[in-house]
């Protein structure tokens, strides 16, 4: 018995892919593990060894391997040994390799080789990716936040845009199509895979490997993603038809179900054409108008009511977004305009521009003027009619001038309050050490001993006439205190 991985029914060994949503159907796991990969630890052209199987599909099966020259981790899908012998599918595969090889954008996989071993495997190179699908994210935790909705969405148009640029249409977005990359450190990447169905806008009419692929009555796609004009098989395929399977998973993700769905491909393809999807409001009420007219735009049955690509698909996203002010990291770097940035901040003297948080968000969040880098080459601007919001915040002006001529005055005078504090202390201990050296010399004869002398003999002698009385001394008057401190003073600097 084989076993569809989506939806787990279980079909006999003649019936290889399920019938509801065309998935290549396995062995059961009890068997599947007694199964031996003959390409594990073979190694293709003296290169690339395969290490372990990551998964498989419609068209063949992805492993994890290493480039032997270089060291390096790559993911390596080999075309099924069942189509080896297919012609068309060998085509298919190549316009796989050769679509992925021609988008160059950080949300698209990049290929980097492509060839044949000598038995006829046929594989393609790629980036190893490190994350989960987003199929699996919905499995696990539909309906995803509205953020993160925006955020996925994003990026996912970018992708998809870029191939736009270049002519390319995929014809099979779908969850399983789009892988969220998540590395340490960093935020989530979008991926866009499998470009193996893609047409090339210009080849339609001239390519004959497109004419084979194309055959009357074939239906390319996964037909829960389809557009209308792909189920019904009229009229040609163009931008807008991925437009609308990327409004199939916007959908999703904000309710949690697919817009159409039944019990046969056929009866869901039937849908697509003649039904109008449910209200996205009445499934999840929480989800908020913008985004859920985008949803239904997008889902128009006619082409030329939808958004024409991908690239006018985010820009109403992303206006959206800024409309509900929701903040999201995008491989493109999303800043607004210069214009933005002056209304919501202030230059500084020095001539930088000081940047307010709240009055920005608030501009944004208004529809004031909004510019943001889509890629490389394409840049995505709206405006408004209402005057954009600008708080005022009060300037300080400081001139630099003033400022070094402050700061010197500053430094002199604690200078001068140094010196001042240390001389202050060296005269105070030179005044205390001549305070007592002059105490010690006040009485120089009251320490030394008196030295002894002759007495001489008292002759009588006349009396003397008496000597007029001496005229008494004036008294000295004191020196005043100050006039004392300042003599010491002269004494120490002597």
């Amino acid at each position: 018995m084989l076993k569809c991985p989506r939806c787990s029914k279980q079909y006999p060994d003649d019936v290889h892919v399920c019938p509801l949503d065309l998935t290549p159907l396995h062995a059961d796991e009890t068997v599947a593990d007694l199964i031996i990969d003959p390409l594990l630890r073979r190694v293709f052209e003296g290169k690339y060894r395969l290490d372990e199987r990551l998964g498989g599909g419609g068209m063949g099966t992805v492993y994890r391997a290493t480039h032997l020259l270089i060291d390096r981790p790559v993911a390596i899908k080999v075309l099924s040994q069942r189509f080896v012998g297919d012609s068309t599918a060998k085509q298919r595969f190549r316009r796989e390799a050769r679509a992925a090889g021609r988008m160059h954008h950080p949300n698209a996989v990049s290929v980097t080789d492509f060839g044949a071993t000598a038995d006829g495997y046929l594989y393609i190179v790629m980036e190893l990716l490190e994350g989960q699908t987003l199929r699996d994210l919905l499995a696990r935790e539909a309906p995803l936040d509205i953020a993160r909705v925006v955020s996925i969405m994003l990026q996912t148009c970018a992708a998809v845009s870029a191939a736009h640029d270049v002519g390319l249409i995929h014809r099979d977005l779908k969850p399983a199509n789009i892988f969220i990359e998540q590395r340490a450190n960093t935020p989530a990447v979008v991926k866009v895979l499998d470009f193996g169905v893609a047409k090339f806008a210009v080849e339609e009419q001239a390519d004959d490997d497109y004419q084979t692929l194309t055959q009357v009555g074939a239906i390319i796609g996964t037909p829960r993603y389809m557009s209308p004009e792909q189920c019904s098989g009229s009229g040609g395929v163009t931008p807008a038809s991925d437009v609308y399977s990327l409004g199939i998973i916007l959908y999703e993700m904000l309710s949690g179900v697919v817009p159409f769905n039944a019990e046969t491909p056929l009866a869901i393809a039937l849908r697509h054409v003649s039904h109008t999807p449910r209200p996205l409001r009445e499934i999840v009420p929480d989800v908020p108008e913008q985004l859920a007219a985008i949803a239904h735009k997008a889902l128009a049955k006619h082409p030329g009511e939808r958004y024409p690509d991908a690239n006018e698909l985010r820009r109403a996203i992303f206006a959206a977004g800024q409309e509900l002010g929701l903040e999201h990291a995008t491989s493109a770097a999303a800043m607004p305009a210069i214009e933005t940035l002056r209304d919501a901040g202030q230059a500084s003297p020095s001539g930088r521009l000081v940047i307010d948080i709240g009055t920005l968000r608030e501009a944004q969040s208004s529809g004031g003027a909004i510019a943001t880098v889509a890629d490389d080459s394409t840049r995505i601007s709206e405006s408004d009619t209402r005057p954009p919001l600008r708080r005022e915040i009060s300037r300080l002006n400081i001139g630099l001038a003033d400022s070094n001529r402050r700061n010197r005055v500053f430094i002199v005078a604690a200078l001068v309050v140094v010196i001042a504090l240390l001389a202050s202390v060296v005269v105070g201990g030179r005044w205390w050490r001549g305070e007592n050296f002059a105490g010690a010399s006040a009485n120089p004869t009251a320490a030394a001993s008196p030295t002894p002398t002759p007495t001489p003999e008292v002759t009588p002698s006349p009396s003397p006439a008496p000597s007029p009385r001496p005229k008494p001394k004036k008294r000295q008057k004191e020196p005043s205190r100050a006039k004392k401190v300042w003599d010491k003073v002269k004494g120490i600097f002597r």
